[in-house]
């Protein structure tokens, strides 16, 4: 395996979906069971997302699922037999499994180009936080997102209470844990969760021209714009102007910004490279 050459696992599948190799996609590949997250998917996960992060040639990713779900979260079978065995300590397996789990999401948000979810169906439990880690979500029709902790007692993990209350509000964060509805795409839609929905034979192409849209943005500024919009809610507003300082400076040193400058005087749309 060269280093631009995606590692292969028996739970996801990593490809490039162009000819030039930018547009890169990942997907959740346990069909029969709804994408749900068993052990072996959440190990394999934190080895997808840092290569994504850290190896991957791509200038954006799509991640979707494979057959009818997009991912049911944890998979419930893992918990049912450590409440039926008792030699489990399932909460110590628990406790490590997020902890796995929780790497991944760390690595998968260091991503540094744009990472689109393609919602395909069923996001329940971490399957909804993972959509949430996603940068921009795009919904099938059928799609539907739930929390689904509640219903078996389950406190969130997956990011849910660090992502969900910077897209809806920590009000309305609390409202939706509490509730538990089932969210509908046209409900996604009016609370933000997701900017589009499309028909289910539409998605697999919206989300391609949406990171193709994407892919040809300089990969400096899409690199820090996702890096300072990320660190804004945290930061005091000299830590953030003193972060944005740097970011247009090193910015000044690339190839691509001599491009965007000289396109612009020219009247013409540049085309950025990376450099």
């Amino acid at each position: 395996m060269t280093e631009n050459t995606p590692p292969e696992f028996e739970t996801l599948k990593i490809s490039s979906l162009s000819d030039d190799g930018k547009i890169g996609q990942l997907l959740l590949d346990r069909p029969d069971d709804v994408n749900a997250m068993s052990p072996q998917m959440i190990g394999e996960m934190t080895l997808a997302a840092s290569w994504l992060a850290d190896r991957a040639p791509f200038r954006a990713l799509i991640v979707t699922g494979a057959g009818r779900a997009f991912s049911a979260g944890g998979d419930v079978n893992w918990f049912k037999k450590g409440v039926e065995e008792p030699d489990i300590d399932l909460p110590a397996e628990v406790r490590r499994g997020a902890e796995v789990l929780h790497q991944a999401i760390v690595d998968f948000r260091r991503i540094p180009y744009p990472v689109i979810g393609a919602i395909n169906g069923a996001a329940a439990g971490a399957g909804f936080s993972l959509a949430l880690s996603c940068d921009i979500r795009i919904a099938a029709e059928s799609a539907f997102f739930v929390i689904a902790y509640g219903r078996i007692g389950a406190s969130p993990d997956g990011g849910m209470t660090y992502f969900l209350p910077r897209v809806v509000g920590p009000a309305k964060a609390i409202e939706l844990a509490l509730e538990d509805p089932v969210i509908k795409p046209d409900q996604a839609l009016e609370l933000g969760l997701v900017t589009e929905v499309v028909s289910d034979d539409e998605l697999e192409s919206a989300a391609l021209a949406k990171a193709e849209k994407l892919a040809k943005l300089a990969p400096h500024y899409t690199r820090m714009s996702k890096s300072l919009i990320a660190s804004s809610l945290d930061n005091s507003i000299t830590e953030q102007l003193q972060n944005e300082r740097h970011g247009i400076a090193d910015s000044m040193g690339t190839e691509d910004l001599k491009r965007g400058v000289e396109a612009f005087f020219a009247g013409e749309k540049p085309e950025f490279e990376g450099d």
